[in-house]
């Protein structure tokens, strides 16, 4: 039979794909599996994906397949393997099915797939994209994309394979972590792949990776390994046609060491090159076979191998017209004969292509483009190319892709062409901020200022060019390197002559250190800014004063930011309808600012005003930050069910709008804790649940993430807590902003109190105080106030028990002074006794004067009674339960025993029952040592109801386990067998009918188990095609020949075998000859040499190569 350079079978990887048929199942039965496929150049990732997506059409139910490759020379290229994967597949719907599956989506995907505008009823005049925040846009596409493959799941399953992510442009591998993270219930099967031994330090992949595997829920990560040797002997048997003799055997394992395509050119190389010593080095092997072919074949070679994408006939022939064009004389032929050319190519370009696929170099994809068949090959080839060579190659390659500016970039970079690579890198900058991948934009940016400078027309003009590059960077999520730019760019304008400039520059300078956390900065930027801003009405001036009044008001100095904002809104107006989107801005900082100070009913009445404003603009932006702050105004003055009404409402239309992502989340984590306040911790943990079920990996979730930090710290002191108090805080970056550091440093407080920690507390309450003293916001500066009080009250009973008064000492002494500046910020407030918004500050003020009591040995029951008096007005349950433990416990020490029993028992009892109303598990521990302390009877059910997990990761109800458990997906049978894979975590307990739905909770919208017929359809599809070739020997020996090889390995001799195995010399001999038949062997040497090289028999050597694959992580 003809040779063959690919073995149409595909051998082996049942490990690898029974973990793929358990995805799909989990598909088929909505739990939206997410595997990540990792492994070495060469060694058959590609392949196994084919392989899958074959298998995948054998099954009865329909799956959509979208396969997404990222190729080298499209690695710039703004989304490129999504749009190439997409659209055929969106193409091939029916107007109303496709407009079904965008749902709210349409503008993004329009804009990625502009060929699909018409059908999707979208046009340029439509666009909401300039009133989305340029920092949200990028998860605009991304909850579009999501959208549209959980759409289309609901008609049918899908499998999504995002191919070669390290390859990838910036914005398909944010795509990529983002679907990676999100644990919405679906029927989408996410499998991506990348390149183990590609990703070198620096790598831009890394971070992603690193981003996915923080995930609550990582990707089950596949590392796929070489083959072992039956596996070889099956592919060596696939291309020769027949079984492999022992020395070819030994030969292909020890050169190829495990890894197919290694071992394909071996069989290839051994093939043409008889009698010829082989390497083991690719790239060796692939020139000794270029080497034999024909001018005319090396010449298509070539020019594909440096091409760094599939390209069509067409294009391949424009490329060997471009390249001749630059070459000295006429390319070389191997005969003088007359040839004819077909189609596009001409005779010699068709002669040596077809000697090319002939001989296995080009592959043919159904698109009719034609590449070589393997990435490392096409490398090996242009490697071999001089270097004069292989720049003619690129310049040619440059010239005829050109409408193409990524790959135009990539090959004018390789030419050494640094004008034209300029010009090309700002053609994919300007591609890439149309399409909103600001990481891709960035990036060639910045390579055009690499590649020098960009216009001769001055100063003003290359600042200009760093000021929009500090903008990109600052959507990209770089605050850091936006201010490097920045402050770059501010030596290149002058304060008079370029006054509006310069003045934009500090506003964006401002903004950029507020996003670092550098809020004097910041505040320091914008005043700049707003003393070079020209006077009069103008939108610059409006826009710089906004700015200002947000941050002051960020910075709780609230007079100041109302008059400020005064300011802007009246230069908004003079200026028109232009500027009236800045109006609604500066009205929300004027709502806070008095929300927080003497009008709290007209402050929300102007948020309310500000909200109705920005919905007339169809401003997102401003009407997110007018819901947001609304909501937290009508929770501060108690009025809870209308803030979640209200933030209900608003996360319905951004859904309805498609930036549920973008504004809907963050509103969400918002309210969580308003919810978590009131003692309604079940809607809380739910309100959580949906928010962090969406790719929950920014500051945009740090609501959410504090809230579960805070719920899981009050109803399980465990690992869980300290894992979430780690993990979520830490992806605030530590930027010290009070409305999120305080809550942190107060749920890490409370921590390690429950813990017993109180070196820990004190660390934490001395950070947050530092965020808050001298603050105008006396709401927040209360709340630290009362947990500094009872930390430093934890402080002096830890050093009374140590007998160390000078710290006593130290603590009464700090707690007074923080008690005094609380009570000044409150009075400067100028609140009045009562006031609806200040309700909560004076619950933790009366917390902080019985803490400041009991510090001074003056444990006082009244001033407990009064806390939880005060905490009941502000509709806080759990903290009056806390008041009221404290109140028990002062009221016990009386002296008449039973006089402080009675005392006791009531609160004790009513802090109980909501203790166990809420799950507060610490607490309720407490409060049952103290109940036996003193001697009170308790209900026989007063114990601690079970702990409910918060966030993704969470054991499903009424799952066994304790909480925190990591979900790793260990495989315990080697095949799919019925069906049914028994999957466990690390602590062996089974995970197969587990839904990956988090929080504890039910999915939102469960899908049905996997129906019998579809379980049995994926067991059919990927079962091993031949099971007997792994369990039968390799070269077909019988047992008792392979005793008999064991023992000449050791060295027997033939009367020594008969007597150890008790037969004849002559039986032996016959042995003896059949193993050397079956091995093609020539004598007992080489024989044993096989046997221990191939590891056939047991032996202390170490085989030449891994024979088993690696675990899985």
């Amino acid at each position: 039979m003809p040779a063959r350079y690919v073995s149409e079978d595909f051998i082996g990887r049942d490990r690898e794909l029974s973990h793929l048929a358990v995805a799909l199942e989990a598909a088929l039965d909505g739990r939206s599996p997410r595997l990540l496929l990792a492994g070495r150049g060469g060694i058959g990732v590609s392949r196994l994906v084919s392989e899958t997506i074959r298998r995948v059409g054998r099954l009865g139910e329909p799956v959509r397949v979208v396969r997404c490759t990222a190729r080298p020379a499209r690695s710039r290229d703004a989304y490129a393997p999504i749009a190439e994967g997409f659209t055929p597949w969106l193409a091939s719907l029916e107007d109303g099915a496709l407009a079904r599956i965008v749902g709210p989506g349409a503008e993004p995907l329009a804009r990625l797939l502009p060929n699909l505008a018409p059908r999707l009823g979208w046009t340029p005049e439509r666009s909401r994209r300039a009133a989305i925040a340029p920092e949200r846009r990028a998860a605009w596409l991304s909850e579009a994309i999501q959208g549209l493959l959980e759409r289309s799941g609901e008609r049918e399953p899908v499998l999504l394979v995002l191919e070669d992510l390290h390859h990838a442009d910036a914005g398909t591998r944010n795509l990529a972590a983002f679907l990676a993270r999100v644990t919405r219930p679906s029927r989408v099967c996410l499998v991506m792949t990348y390149g183990s031994d590609r990703l070198a330090r620096g790598h831009p992949l890394l971070p992603q990776l690193a981003a996915m595997s923080a995930a609550p829920e990582p990707p089950q990560t596949v590392e796929v390994g070489p083959l072992d040797r039956f596996d070889i002997a099956r592919l060596v048997a696939a291309l020769e046609g027949e079984r492999p003799t022992a020395a070819a055997l030994l030969l292909v394992a020890e050169r190829s060491g495990g890894v197919p395509l290694v071992a394909e050119e071996v069989l290839a190389a051994r093939r043409e090159l008889p009698g010829v010593s082989l390497g083991s080095r690719l790239d060796e092997l692939v020139l000794a076979r270029m080497g034999r072919r024909g001018p005319e074949c090396r010449r298509v070679m070539r020019l594909l191998a440096t091409s760094g994408l599939p390209i069509d006939r067409g294009t391949l022939a424009r490329v060997a017209a471009a390249h001749e064009s630059l070459a000295d004389g006429l390319p070389p032929r191997s005969t003088t004969r007359p040839r004819r050319g077909r189609g596009a190519l001409d005779a010699d370009l068709r002669a040596g292509l077809d000697e090319a696929i002939e001989h296995g170099f080009v592959v043919e994809d159904g698109d009719a483009r034609l590449a070589i068949r393997h990435e490392l090959v096409a490398r090996a080839i242009e490697d071999d190319l001089l270097p004069v060579q292989r720049r003619r190659h690129h310049l040619a390659l440059a010239a005829a892709l050109g409408p193409n500016p990524s790959a135009a970039l990539t090959h004018w970079l390789a030419a050494h062409e640094p004008a034209r690579a300029r010009t090309a890198a700002l053609a994919v900058a300007t591609a890439a901020e149309a399409l909103d991948s600001a990481g891709d934009a960035l990036a060639a940016r910045e390579l055009a200022l690499e590649l020098g400078p960009i216009t001769a027309a001055g100063r003003s003009a290359e600042g200009g060019l760093l000021i929009e590059t500090a903008e990109i960077a600052l959507a990209a999520g770089r605050p850091d390197r936006a201010l490097a730019y920045l402050e770059t760019a501010a030596g290149r304008f002058g304060e008079r002559e370029d006054a509006e400039v310069k003045a934009a520059l500090h506003e964006t300078l401002g903004r950029a250190a507020r996003t670092l956390g550098d809020h004097d900065r910041a505040l320091a930027e914008h005043r700049r800014a707003a003393s070079i801003a020209p006077r009069g009405p103008s939108q610059l001036r409006a826009r710089v004063l906004a700015s200002l009044a947000q941050t002051l008001m960020l910075l709780g100095r609230f007079a100041e930011a109302a008059r400020v904002a005064g300011e802007a809104i009246a230069l908004a107006q003079a200026v028109g309808p232009a500027a009236r989107s800045i109006e609604a801005h500066a009205m929300v900082t004027i709502g806070v600012a008095e929300a927080w100070g003497t009008s709290s009913p007209a402050g929300i009445r102007r948020l309310e005003t500000a909200r109705a404003l920005a919905r007339e603009l169809d401003d997102p932006d401003v009407g997110f930050r007018a819901t947001l702050n609304l909501t937290t105004s009508l929770a501060l003055v108690g009025r809870r069910d209308d803030a979640i009404a209200i933030t209900n409402e608003a996360v319905e239309q951004a859904r309805a709008n498609g930036l549920e992502v973008a504004y809907g989340n963050p509103l969400r984590g918002n309210i969580a804790e308003a919810l978590f306040t009131a003692g309604r911790w079940a809607e809380a943990r739910d309100t959580i649940r949906r928010a962090l079920e969406w790719s929950p990996d920014a500051v945009a979730f740090a609501d959410a993430s504090l809230t579960a930090a805070m719920l899981e710290v009050e109803t399980s002191v465990d690992e869980r807590a300290a894992s979430l108090l780690g993990w979520r805080p830490l992806e605030i970056d530590h930027a010290p902003d009070p409305q999120l550091e305080v809550p942190a440093t107060r749920a890490a407080a409370s921590f390690a109190l429950w813990r017993g920690d109180v070196a820990d507390a004190r660390r934490s309450v001395e950070r947050g105080w530092a965020l808050v003293r001298g603050s105008e916001d006396w709401a927040i500066t209360a709340r630290m106030a009362a947990t500094y009080l009872e930390v430093q009250a934890a402080v002096a009973d830890d050093a009374r028990d140590r007998r160390a008064l000078p710290e006593v000492t130290g603590a009464r002494q700090r707690a007074r002074r923080v008690l005094a500046e609380a009570e000044a910020a409150l009075r400067a407030s100028g609140l009045p006794a009562g006031a609806p918004s200040r309700l909560e500050a004076d619950a933790n003020l009366a917390t902080a004067r019985a803490f400041g009591a009991r510090l001074e040995g003056q444990d006082d029951p009244a001033l407990w009674d009064a806390a939880a008096q005060a905490w009941k007005r502000a509709g806080q349950p759990y903290q009056v339960a806390r008041s009221r433990w404290r109140q028990a416990e002062a009221a016990l020490p009386s002296h008449a025993a039973r006089v402080g029993r009675a005392a006791a028992r009531g609160p004790l009892l009513e802090a109980v029952r909501i203790a166990r109303e809420l799950g507060a598990r610490p607490l309720l521990r407490e409060l049952t040592t103290l109940a036996g302390r003193g001697l009170i009877s308790l209900p026989r059910d007063a114990r601690a109801a079970a702990p409910m997990p918060v966030g993704p990761g969470a054991p499903a109800k009424g799952e066994p386990g304790s909480p925190g458990r990591a979900r790793v997906a260990i495989p315990v049978e080697d095949g799919v067998g019925d069906g049914h894979h028994d999957i466990r975590d690390r602590h062996g307990e089974p995970m197969a009918s587990r839904a990956a739905s988090p929080a504890g909770a039910e999915p939102a919208s469960p899908a049905p188990a996997v129906a019998p017929i579809a379980r049995q359809a994926i067991a059919a599809a990927f079962a091993r095609e031949d099971e007997t070739s792994r369990t039968s020997e390799t070269f077909g020996l019988s047992r008792r020949e392979r005793e008999v090889l064991a023992l000449i390995v050791e060295g027997r001799t033939n009367r020594e075998i008969g007597e150890r195995l008790f037969i004849s010399q002559k039986t032996v001999g016959v042995h003896v000859g059949n193993i050397l038949a079956k091995l093609g062997a020539s004598g007992r040497v080489e024989a044993a040499m096989v046997a221990v090289r191939l590891a056939l028999v047991p032996s202390p050597a170490a085989p030449s190569f891994p024979l088993s694959l690696p675990a899985t992580t």
